[in-house]
């Protein structure tokens, strides 16, 4: 299995992130857009708007509530779609990181295929992954991070403000408060906004600050979580 080159590591271990070139040959991005374009047609889970549940809550769909190709989605547990949604979990060389980082008692937890249309009204929004009380542990340089995600970039992102990931670099072991007044997004002091072309690959840490900048590029972004 590949290993972390020294440098990655210690670009890991300080940042939160590592920004992995062309994990998907072009082939392999436009197999994923079409799939995505067929999986909005069928049933899954997805947000549910009711305003009386929790934001983050996904109920089961007849299909994508936006059957625009490139409106919103949001599909979670893509696993059953296909082999080569499964082929995923181990691609190499993301699962051999994933591996070197975290040792080999590892489980899969979640899969996601999300498409952020262009739009003036979504600003974005920051968070950490797994609620909160994954966001109170506290990790060094050196503890194997509790949870790691893969996001494969599906379509380009080479400009600010496409939907980009934004992170906020060393906020996994340098942690922003979360319990005060304070309202972090995409655009407080000491965000990133991260640059890649479609088949990239950035790998980051639960407890990394993260999430989508607003999309103001005309173009949809369409990605997989892992």
């Amino acid at each position: 299995m590949q290993k972390l080159a020294d440098e990655q590591r210690r670009r890991f271990q300080s940042d939160g992130y590592l920004h992995l070139e062309q994990v998907l040959n072009t082939d392999d991005a436009e197999f994923f857009i079409k799939e995505i374009d067929r999986i909005r047609q069928t049933p899954g889970y997805e947000p549910d708007k009711n305003p009386e549940l929790p934001r983050g809550h996904y109920a089961w769909m007849d299909h994508t509530p936006d059957l625009d190709s490139e409106g919103f989605m949001d599909r979670r547990e893509l696993l059953t779609y296909g082999h080569r949604f499964i082929d995923l979990i181990d691609r190499v060389p993301v699962f051999d990181y994933v591996v070197d980082l975290m040792g080999p008692n590892i489980l899969l937890s979640m899969t996601q295929a999300i498409v952020r249309p262009p739009s003036e009204a979504f600003s974005g929004y920051t968070h950490t992954d797994g609620g909160e009380s994954l966001r109170r542990v506290r990790v060094n340089e050196t503890c194997p991070p509790i949870a790691l995600k893969a996001m494969y970039l599906l379509s380009d992102v080479t400009e600010e403000d496409s939907g980009n990931l934004t992170v906020f670099p060393g906020s996994h072991i340098r942690q922003i408060p979360y319990d005060s007044d304070r309202v972090i997004t995409p655009y407080s002091p000491g965000a990133a906004q991260l640059m890649g072309k479609a088949g990239d690959v950035y790998l980051f840490t639960h407890s990394l600050w993260h999430g989508p900048a607003k999309n103001l590029s005309g173009n949809p972004r369409k990605v997989l979580l892992y």
